[in-house]
Protein backbone atom coordinates (compact mmCIF):
# COMPACT_ATOMS: atom_id res chain seq x y z
CA UNK A 1 0.00 0.00 0.00
CA UNK A 2 1.24 3.32 -0.66
CA UNK A 3 0.56 6.68 1.11
CA UNK A 4 0.22 9.89 -0.41
CA UNK A 5 2.64 12.54 0.75
CA UNK A 6 1.81 14.83 2.96
CA UNK A 7 2.25 17.97 0.54
CA UNK A 8 0.44 16.47 -1.62
CA UNK A 9 -2.45 15.49 1.09
CA UNK A 10 -1.95 19.86 1.13
CA UNK A 11 -2.34 20.49 -2.12
CA UNK A 12 -5.57 18.48 -2.67
CA UNK A 13 -7.13 19.86 0.79
CA UNK A 14 -9.61 22.88 0.47
CA UNK A 15 -9.89 22.96 4.33
CA UNK A 16 -7.30 21.50 7.10
CA UNK A 17 -7.22 21.71 10.56
CA UNK A 18 -3.35 20.88 12.37
CA UNK A 19 -3.66 19.60 15.72
CA UNK A 20 -0.34 19.30 17.80
CA UNK A 21 1.99 19.69 20.57
CA UNK A 22 5.10 20.17 22.17
CA UNK A 23 6.79 18.60 19.25
CA UNK A 24 6.32 21.32 16.90
CA UNK A 25 8.12 23.90 19.67
CA UNK A 26 11.00 22.37 19.77
CA UNK A 27 13.15 22.86 16.97
CA UNK A 28 12.06 26.60 18.95
CA UNK A 29 14.13 25.79 21.63
CA UNK A 30 11.24 24.66 23.97
CA UNK A 31 11.87 21.13 25.29
CA UNK A 32 9.37 18.74 24.86
CA UNK A 33 7.95 16.12 27.73
CA UNK A 34 9.09 12.98 27.25
CA UNK A 35 11.91 12.25 24.38
CA UNK A 36 15.28 11.82 25.91
CA UNK A 37 16.14 16.08 26.30
CA UNK A 38 12.27 16.16 27.29
CA UNK A 39 11.32 17.95 30.33
CA UNK A 40 10.79 14.66 32.40
CA UNK A 41 13.92 13.40 31.95
CA UNK A 42 16.51 16.27 32.15
CA UNK A 43 18.24 16.28 35.65
CA UNK A 44 16.18 18.46 38.58
CA UNK A 45 16.76 19.78 41.93
CA UNK A 46 13.44 19.32 43.15
CA UNK A 47 11.50 17.19 45.21
CA UNK A 48 9.02 16.26 43.08
CA UNK A 49 8.94 14.93 39.49
CA UNK A 50 8.23 17.09 36.88
CA UNK A 51 4.94 15.60 35.59
CA UNK A 52 3.63 15.29 39.40
CA UNK A 53 4.99 19.48 39.79
CA UNK A 54 2.79 21.11 36.50
CA UNK A 55 -0.43 19.32 37.77
CA UNK A 56 -3.24 21.51 39.35
CA UNK A 57 -3.51 19.56 42.65
CA UNK A 58 0.39 20.06 43.42
CA UNK A 59 -0.46 23.56 42.38
CA UNK A 60 -3.22 23.92 44.83
CA UNK A 61 -1.22 22.27 47.39
CA UNK A 62 2.34 23.88 46.89
CA UNK A 63 2.10 27.21 44.94
CA UNK A 64 5.40 28.47 45.53
CA UNK A 65 7.15 25.38 44.47
CA UNK A 66 4.76 25.36 41.42
CA UNK A 67 5.48 28.88 40.38
CA UNK A 68 9.29 28.07 41.05
CA UNK A 69 9.28 25.16 38.37
CA UNK A 70 7.05 26.97 36.31
CA UNK A 71 9.16 29.78 35.88
CA UNK A 72 12.56 27.93 36.10
CA UNK A 73 11.54 25.36 33.08
CA UNK A 74 8.31 26.37 31.23
CA UNK A 75 8.62 29.83 30.51
CA UNK A 76 10.67 30.47 27.24
CA UNK A 77 10.73 33.84 26.47
CA UNK A 78 13.55 33.62 24.05
CA UNK A 79 11.92 31.17 21.74
CA UNK A 80 10.66 32.47 18.10
CA UNK A 81 8.20 30.42 16.18
CA UNK A 82 10.19 27.94 13.95
CA UNK A 83 9.74 26.71 9.98
CA UNK A 84 6.43 24.63 11.17
CA UNK A 85 4.85 27.81 12.86
CA UNK A 86 5.35 29.59 10.03
CA UNK A 87 3.97 27.15 7.30
CA UNK A 88 0.99 26.41 8.90
CA UNK A 89 0.32 31.00 10.13
CA UNK A 90 1.42 30.99 5.84
CA UNK A 91 -1.54 28.12 4.97
CA UNK A 92 -4.20 29.98 7.34
CA UNK A 93 -3.30 33.16 5.40
CA UNK A 94 -4.04 31.62 2.37
CA UNK A 95 -7.49 29.93 3.66
CA UNK A 96 -5.99 26.47 3.53
CA UNK A 97 -5.74 25.93 7.37
CA UNK A 98 -9.18 26.70 9.47
CA UNK A 99 -7.23 26.35 12.67
CA UNK A 100 -4.20 25.52 14.87
CA UNK A 101 -5.43 23.40 17.52
CA UNK A 102 -2.29 22.91 20.18
CA UNK A 103 -1.43 21.51 23.45
CA UNK A 104 1.15 24.59 23.71
CA UNK A 105 1.51 27.34 26.14
CA UNK A 106 4.06 29.35 24.21
CA UNK A 107 2.20 31.86 22.26
CA UNK A 108 4.61 30.54 19.21
CA UNK A 109 1.49 30.12 16.74
CA UNK A 110 0.59 33.37 17.24
CA UNK A 111 3.44 34.93 17.37
CA UNK A 112 3.98 33.44 13.71
CA UNK A 113 0.57 34.90 12.28
CA UNK A 114 -1.32 32.34 12.88
CA UNK A 115 -5.09 33.67 14.34
CA UNK A 116 -7.14 31.02 14.63
CA UNK A 117 -5.54 29.03 17.60
CA UNK A 118 -7.21 27.12 20.04
CA UNK A 119 -4.67 26.28 22.57
CA UNK A 120 -5.93 23.38 25.07
CA UNK A 121 -3.65 24.00 27.66
CA UNK A 122 -4.29 27.95 28.06
CA UNK A 123 -1.00 30.28 27.37
CA UNK A 124 1.84 31.25 29.65
CA UNK A 125 1.13 34.51 28.71
CA UNK A 126 -2.18 34.89 29.72
CA UNK A 127 -2.29 34.42 33.75
CA UNK A 128 -5.09 35.38 36.01
CA UNK A 129 -5.70 35.64 39.49
CA UNK A 130 -7.73 32.91 41.39
CA UNK A 131 -9.13 35.31 44.32
CA UNK A 132 -10.08 38.62 42.17
CA UNK A 133 -10.38 37.24 38.90
CA UNK A 134 -8.05 40.01 37.40
CA UNK A 135 -5.81 39.07 34.33
CA UNK A 136 -1.87 39.53 33.77
CA UNK A 137 0.46 39.64 31.28
CA UNK A 138 3.74 36.85 31.11
CA UNK A 139 5.28 40.53 32.13
CA UNK A 140 3.21 41.31 35.11
CA UNK A 141 3.88 37.59 36.79
CA UNK A 142 7.54 38.15 36.18
CA UNK A 143 7.90 41.17 38.76
CA UNK A 144 10.89 40.18 40.76
CA UNK A 145 11.73 37.19 39.17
Amino acid sequence: MQYPSLQRLVDQSSRIVFFGGAGVSTESGIPDFRSPNGLYNQPYTYPYPPEQMISRSFFDAHPAEFFEFYFERMIATQAKPNKAHLKLAELESRGILSAVITQNIDGLHQAAGSKNVLELHGSVLRNYCMRCGRSFGLDDVQIGR
